[in-house]
């Protein structure tokens, strides 16, 4: 990313490195683009801190949302104003959103992102392209958050090459 999206909270005297995530918070009729603040203890504040299951229940029960209905009020506090938008479009879908948030606990524990994995399996198909491979490659495709699988390659060619192997129907 090319701004700094790093936050973090105390605990009993300890600090919680974190990150946060933008979205929109539906409170009565009204949505409001917020910071969905996730915690590498996989607490996430999103007007409410919870748990990474309640964060996903908070999620399918549509508190937390990132595609808002046609004609949606939405509001920003900006250095003490306060915008509203009547319309706002996002590629990103709520489930997916759900697995960046996943992920970005797992980068903030040490553990090895779906990108990561990915990667990974792409090397070893490269290695040994066999069926077994591929089907590992294509697993961990499908866990990347569908808006980040753009990054998995450069710049120029994005998933490029990992779209070519996997729709391919034979080795």
């Amino acid at each position: 990313m090319s701004f700094s999206n790093t936050t973090y909270r105390i605990v009993n005297g300890v600090t919680i490195p974190g990150v946060f995530l933008q979205a929109f918070i539906k409170n009565g009729d009204h949505y409001f683009v917020t910071e969905i603040k996730v915690y590498k203890d996989s607490r996430i504040d999103c007007w409410g801190m919870v748990d990474f299951d309640g964060f996903k229940e908070k999620v399918n029960k549509g508190w937390v949302r990132t595609h808002l209905p046609e004609g949606a009020r939405v509001s920003m506090m900006v250095s003490g104003l306060n915008f509203t938008a009547h319309q706002v479009k996002s590629t990103v879908e709520e489930q997916e959103f759900v697995k960046e948030v996943e992920d970005e606990i797992r980068r903030l524990n040490g553990q090895l992102t779906t990108g990561e994995i990915c990667r990974q399996a792409l090397t070893q198909y490269k290695h040994e392209p066999n069926q077994t491979n591929k089907e590992y490659l294509q697993q961990a495709y499908d866990a990347v958050p569908k808006h980040r699988r753009k990054y998995l390659g450069n710049m120029d060619d994005k998933d490029s090459e990992y779209r070519s192997i996997l729709n391919r129907w034979s080795d």
